[in-house]
């Protein structure tokens, strides 16, 4: 199954139109997909069921009873100019699911004004939970490219977890933000309200009038290398759990050495609708995933 070339989009005619779609909805004790479809360079990885590997940690609130599990994977060096994303999946009442990726988002250089996007809608109905965590993405240098999600939740017993985690660039090759831009807009509505809108907007380079950001310096990484975020709706947070996770990341801060910078950094919200918001910045990828992974299932 092969993508279209997507007309007009940057400066590469060859920028292909990719697209991923995914239906998933109980079928006795466990989650099946029902429809799934993807054009290159997305494949899927046949589908697993956690609890029924016996994987350790199976039916906590990370990983609930039947979850089923997919992996996307991509057969692409990465993401080019001119390419375009459409990702699309939804939780049926009483499905739970989890997407994820097999390697870290690679975005290579884009010359002129090329650039890339990727268009991700998620639907959560009934009963339905969805975990929908990819792997990082790393902005190389001279790179553009913009990601819009919006999720829909149908009502109060509808379930996302949601993390996403990007860096600065391929850090030990001296590319510390030397992308040209990353946008990154979230949009979380429950019952066609939005309980969480989030807009991202990184520049190191010149927009127009408007002169490049020092993403270095004080109010953007502060040092830092990655950003990561961390998202969940309708679990159900104690007012105990929420000062539990507090007390973490102060403990996480404490832990660095006199005289030497904290590893991570960042604080916890709670929303107006209940739900909680987790943002952090750190500077190790796999050291944030881990400490994603902590909270995820310390906050169920």
């Amino acid at each position: 199954m092969g993508g279209g070339d997507v007309v007009g989009a940057g400066e590469n005619r060859f920028g292909r139109l990719s697209e991923l779609r995914l239906v998933a909805e109980r079928r006795g004790r466990r989650t099946e997909p029902t429809d799934l479809y993807s054009s290159m360079p997305f494949r899927v990885m046949r589908p697993f069921w956690p609890d029924e590997l016996g994987e350790k940690g199976a039916g906590g609130p990370a990983c609930p009873p039947g979850l089923m599990r997919v992996m996307v994977m991509s057969v692409s060096a990465g993401i080019m100019a001119g390419d375009e994303q459409r990702v699309d999946v939804t939780v049926r009442d009483g499905a739970v699911a989890e997407v994820t990726s097999q390697a870290f988002e690679k975005v290579h250089r884009m010359e002129g004004e090329g650039s890339a996007r990727r268009v991700t809608r998620l639907r959560v109905e009934g009963d339905g939970f969805l975990r929908y965590s990819l792997l990082p993405t790393i902005p190389f240098s001279g790179s553009d490219f913009t990601t819009d999600l919006v999720a829909d939740l149908e009502g109060p017993s509808s379930r996302l977890v949601l993390s996403e985690l990007v860096s600065a660039g391929r850090v030990a090759r001296g590319e510390r933000f030397d992308f040209r831009r990353y946008r990154s807009r979230v949009v979380v509505r429950c019952g066609g309200v939005p309980v969480y809108v989030d807009n991202l907007f990184l520049s190191p380079s010149p927009v127009g009038v408007l002169p490049g950001m020092d993403l270095n310096s004080m109010g953007f990484f502060e040092g830092f290398t990655h950003l990561a975020n961390l998202v969940l709706v309708n679990m159900g947070v104690s007012d105990d759990r929420l000062q539990a996770t507090r007390d973490y990341l102060g403990g996480l801060r404490e832990q660095a050495a006199p005289g030497s910078a904290a590893e991570v950094a960042g604080g916890v919200t709670r929303l107006e609708s209940g739900d909680l918001v987790i943002r952090l910045l750190g500077r190790n990828a796999q050291h944030l995933q881990r400490v994603l992974s902590h909270l995820e299932k310390g906050t169920g």
